[in-house]
């Protein structure tokens, strides 16, 4: 990931729309004229593009590499080189398949190695998948549609009911607005807006983004209202920017039972290499001096070193993840990452808010229905394709079960005392 350069941040939200107006360097009535095409290309050259820097990707070879650069798979390389050459000048027949079986074991765990890779690289994906793709700005005097990569410090966005705010803003007009930001701060009621300074005592800088009422934040949604806002923040200096340089910045850590493996195959390595050098030494110079020949002996102590490996370990740890993932999913227990059930199983409270950190804050549809038909809706998915609709005519079916309905109104309107009545009851009436 590119480097951020430090940047002196103002206070944005503790000044007067006039200041925010001297410190961006823009003319007074900015909200009338907006920025000319000639100072918002020289910002654009200043400030670079309105875009969230991307961590650097791993390449499908450094992850191949990151898989088999281990003790043990060195161990299987070296044996199957030596089958190979065994194949070509000896037996090819034998040799040749325990050759392909140490390859596709290697190929086998390599794949799934690096199937269950790549969380931190989704979450940077679903960060950059929030933000807005144009907005409505101010240039030479008219309000024109622009990429929000082309947006600049100091440019004025106009803001109207469900747009996407593409960039951190200083309120300069609100027309009864407010945002949902939620995806931000986890507050779910949508924040009023207001133009005028908030008055803090001691640090600004420490006043809490869902106190900061006259800015919009990037990839936060208008959920009411109009206005207009001053750009202040582009790109990485945005607050979301901020939590996806954060994101960028994950280390993936082992945990102790992944440690604990490594710690094993290294003292593992150790011995099957000690036992495979007494092998060849016996073979070689015990048994048969005069007749022993260097590459069978070696062969005789490669197979035992071989037979040694548990070249499987990796598989089966990955099967047992998957198993307590498989018995958590039972009891309501989602897990997305494999390793966490470790960790996990010796969690006792978990804190976490739950707008914008177990929910999103988002109505979404989830299923369509037509006069002959069912479909189930991705709400998942980061694009709007007519693909994500899958008909599934028994998805959701049972709320819209009509006699069901029906039973119900019945009781209702029957009233409780309706479902006690009996036949005692209606003896007891007949009695008197």
């Amino acid at each position: 990931m590119e480097e951020v350069e430090d940047r002196v941040v103002p206070s944005w939200h503790a000044m007067t729309p006039e200041a925010c107006i001297e410190e961006l360097k823009v003319v007074e009535n900015i909200r009338r004229t907006g920025l000319t095409s000639a100072q918002a290309a020289a910002r654009l050259e200043e400030y670079g593009p309105n875009q969230l820097s991307e961590k650097r990707k791993v390449t499908l070879l450094e992850k191949i590499w990151h898989q088999v650069n281990n003790v043990l798979v060195a161990i299987l390389v070296f044996v199957a080189a030596i089958s190979l050459v065994r194949a070509i000048t000896d037996d090819p027949v034998t040799n040749g398949i325990q050759v392909g079986i140490i390859a596709g074991v290697i190929i086998i765990n390599t794949c799934i190695g690096i199937i269950q890779e790549g969380s931190a690289e989704k979450a940077a994906e679903a960060l950059k998948a929030m933000l807005s793709s144009d907005a409505i700005v101010v240039r030479d005097g008219t309000e024109v549609k622009v990429p929000a990569q082309e947006i600049v410090p100091g440019d004025v966005v106009m803001l109207g009911l469900g747009d996407k705010i593409p960039a951190d803003l200083r309120m300069i007009e609100c027309g009864n607005l407010a945002c949902a930001e939620a995806a931000l701060t986890g507050e779910s009621v949508p924040i009023d807006k207001m133009v005028a300074a908030i008055e803090v005592e001691g640090d600004p800088s420490r006043t809490p983004l869902g106190d900061r009422q006259n800015m919009c934040f990037c990839a936060t949604l208008v959920a009411q209202g109009t206005g207009a806002g001053l750009v202040v923040s582009t790109g990485d200096f945005t607050e979301i920017g901020t939590i996806n340089a954060l994101v960028n910045k994950v280390e993936d850590k082992k945990t102790a039972v992944l440690e604990q493996i490594d710690t094993v195959s290294k003292w593992l390595a150790a011995f099957i290499v000690l036992t495979a050098i007494v092998t060849f030494s016996y073979d070689f110079w015990g048994v048969d001096p005069e007749n022993s020949k260097w590459l069978d002996s070696l062969s005789i102590a490669l197979v035992c070193a071989v037979a040694m490996i548990p070249e499987g370990l990796e598989a089966i740890v990955t099967v047992t993840y998957a198993w307590a993932v498989s018995n958590m999913a039972k009891k309501n227990a989602i897990i997305r990452a494999l390793p966490a059930v470790e960790t996990l199983g010796s969690v006792t409270v978990i804190c976490s808010d739950k707008t914008g950190t177990l929910t999103q804050n988002v109505m979404s549809l989830t299923a369509f229905v037509t006069s002959n038909a069912r479909y189930r809706f991705d709400v998942n998915s980061k694009e709007r394709t007519n693909k994500n609709f899958v008909r599934d005519d028994s998805y959701m079916a049972e709320r819209a079960d009509h006699l069901k309905l029906i039973n119900a109104n019945g009781v209702v309107k029957g009233g409780a005392s309706a479902s006690r009545r009996g036949p005692r009851s209606k003896k007891k009436k007949k009695t008197l």
